[in-house]
């Protein structure tokens, strides 16, 4: 039952990866028209069959029955993908990890699910309880200088949301409007990635003032839990 469940995923694979070698084509024959913007489009198209092919590949090794599975999955994402978590000197969260979908087409909640959950629940295996009462979560997306505009993502895509209903699960009471603002901005830096800030409502304005001095390499992030924001299970 499960054998054949893994060959029609594999079938589908074919599938995927004759598309992808097809796009290629069509993105380089448009490069070299001097059409970059349409090749960019079909990269992104690219890119959301790449991320379908990473999730089904990820359930296929956990379908097989090794019972070691799942942790050598999750092992393998956190070396591919690595995700920085902690907190700031000012007792803010932070986390950095790679650049979000560009837009709601392109993001695969599931892609980044298995990187992100994961993450997090090792992150805080061992530690104490957060949570903010009342705070603004932030969005900061930084792209590599030469990004052109047009790759600049969207704010709503499916990404985002899952992204913070991870982190509301982790360290805030609620992520609905009488407990969380949110807040999006971006800005250049030596390569894309995604930064998300949990900070209390009163602290906005001051990390509104320091985020244009923000280091290349991103702020210090603290594994330690600040005692302001501990709760009793």
């Amino acid at each position: 039952m499960m054998d054949e469940k893994i060959i029609r995923s594999m079938k589908k694979d074919g599938r995927d990866l004759a598309a992808c070698t097809e796009k290629l084509e069509q993105t380089r024959q448009l490069l070299r028209a001097g059409r970059e913007q349409e090749a960019g489009e079909i990269l992104q198209a690219i890119a959301m069959l790449g991320n379908e092919l990473t999730v089904r590949h990820r359930q296929m090794v956990m379908d097989t029955g090794d019972p070691n599975a799942r942790a050598d999955v999750e092992r393998i994402i956190a070396e591919i993908h690595p995700v920085e978590i902690g907190f700031t000197p000012e007792g803010w969260f932070g986390l950095r990890m790679e650049p979000l979908a560009r837009t709601r087409d392109t993001a695969s909640k599931e892609y980044i699910r298995g990187i992100i959950y994961p993450a997090m629940r090792r992150f805080f295996a061992d530690k104490a309880t957060v949570r903010y009462p009342r705070c603004t979560l932030i969005f900061r997306h930084v792209y590599d200088r030469n990004t052109p505009e047009a790759q600049y993502r969207d704010y709503n895509n499916a990404e985002v949301k899952l992204v913070t209903d991870t982190v509301a699960m982790y360290v805030m009471v609620d992520d609905d409007p009488l407990h969380c603002n949110v807040f999006h901005c971006s800005a250049p830096g030596p390569e894309s990635r995604t930064e998300v800030y949990v900070v209390p409502r009163e602290d906005f304005a001051a990390w509104f003032a320091m985020e244009p001095g923000f280091p290349d390499e991103g702020v210090r992030l603290d594994p330690q839990v600040p005692d302001a924001w501990k709760v009793d299970d």
